[in-house]
């Protein structure tokens, strides 16, 4: 027999720790599990002695810090998909699922809704106990799909959601990422010759008693007047990158900063794509989980991310409330006509899910052609400036090189 220290989560979610002995671990995994008790991590040796079972024990705490993102998200709601739809029971699913997390604070977040389910609880009042898995969308999807028994399918949903959310964000990255490469690569190349090489150039040209070529000085004057304001300017951006996101967090300032990026030309359509990509599609999936307009609305409006488009939404939903129908209650300035125009003839046909689905697929591909746009405007317009710039820096370098070696 040998003695085991382990680490558990009760049917409750606590945590219990102590020894066991048994004749291997497999032995001691197997009385545990008789015992109701969900295994974090096991180590022969007595609790508190052994490297083994203290070094398990540091790193099962270290793997709980891990944040959770949008892929271990992702991959929960496709394997609890599979596994409803294969015919486990939810529970079966919430342990088959905490089994298979590769993040252990994955793992106890599952563990604790499954306990909280043994304890009487229905699955969207457990998931709410976990804010950082299950944001109020996720929440309200579940609520719909116990209300409707299509579990399955709203996780198939949401990890679609997920998907669409991070391609919208990254197709706006993928576009920046590349010009703001070359940017960086070219300050750091024309500060290297303003600031280190041509600066040398004049010293020999003054020693000699010769003028300084009027490319060479006016890079010298732009380099002397960036060391005599540079800092403030750096303190300026500094403050404008700080002071911008602090300003946002109250209501009024945040509508206009939204409104004011929207009116930026071709960025501000590329926003608006985005958003009704994300949105409208959003609203389709609530609809066909059946979920109310009104409350398919107001979630709308939470999701949104610019503030202008959270308040068309906001009133949208406050005027259905007043008894208007859907189109009418969209007629919003901020909103594309057409966003208006779908609502009314989904509310024609009765199959407004379908067709405000529709509409953000077709949303999604027009931000794929904008998205696209934007880089080709992007690139060469950075291009022929930053070699505009370049060009200059190296014909006055080459000026002063041959004012040195000509005396010319």
């Amino acid at each position: 027999m040998s003695a085991y220290a382990y680490l558990c989560l009760t049917a409750q979610g606590a945590e219990t720790r102590g020894n066991l002995d048994a004749p291997d671990e497999a032995a001691a995994r197997r009385l545990l599990r008789e015992r109701g008790l969900k295994i974090l991590d096991i180590a022969e040796g007595a609790a508190g002695g052994g490297a083994r079972a203290v070094l398990g024990q540091i790193g099962h705490a270290l793997s709980r810090l891990r944040t959770l993102g949008d892929n271990d998200r992702v991959l929960l709601f496709r394997q609890m998909h599979l596994m409803l739809k294969a015919g486990h029971t939810l529970l079966e699913a919430l342990a088959a699922a905490s089994r298979l997390a590769p993040k252990a604070r994955l793992a106890d977040s599952l563990d604790h809704i499954a306990a909280r389910i043994q304890r009487g609880s229905s699955l969207s009042v457990a998931c709410a106990g976990e804010p950082a898995l299950f944001n109020r969308l996720a929440l309200k999807l579940i609520e719909a799909g116990e209300a409707s028994g299509e579990l399955g399918v709203v996780f198939e949903r949401l990890a679609g959601l997920i998907e669409r959310r991070a391609e919208v964000r990254r197709q706006l990255i993928n576009a920046l990422v590349y010009p703001g490469v070359v940017l960086l690569a070219a300050i750091g190349v024309i500060s290297f010759l303003v600031i280190t090489v041509i600066p040398r150039f004049a010293v020999y040209l003054n020693g000699r008693g010769r003028a300084v070529p009027w490319a060479a000085q006016t890079m010298m004057d732009a380099a002397d007047w960036l060391a005599r304001w540079g800092g403030m300017i750096g303190v300026g951006i500094v403050a404008v990158a700080v002071g911008l996101p602090l300003l946002r967090r109250l209501p009024g300032t945040r509508r206009l900063i939204d409104r004011t990026v929207l009116a930026v030309p071709v960025l501000g359509g590329t926003l608006v794509m985005a958003a009704m990509a994300q949105v409208t599609w959003i609203f389709g999936v609530l609809v066909k989980s059946r979920l109310t307009v009104l409350e398919s609305l107001r979630i709308c409006a939470q999701v949104a991310g610019n503030a202008a488009f959270a308040g068309a939404f906001a009133r949208a939903a406050d005027d259905v409330l007043a008894g208007k129908s859907l189109a009418v209650a969209l007629d919003r300035p901020v909103l594309p006509s057409l966003v208006q125009h779908m609502a009314a003839v989904g509310e024609k046909s009765g199959q407004v899910d379908t067709v405000m689905e529709s509409l953000g697929t077709h949303y999604q591909k027009v931000l794929d052609a904008r998205v696209k746009l934007l880089a080709s405007m992007i690139e060469p317009a950075l291009t022929v400036l930053i070699g505009a710039v370049v060009g200059f820096v190296y014909y006055a370098f080459f000026q002063a090189m041959l004012s040195v070696s000509t005396g010319a």
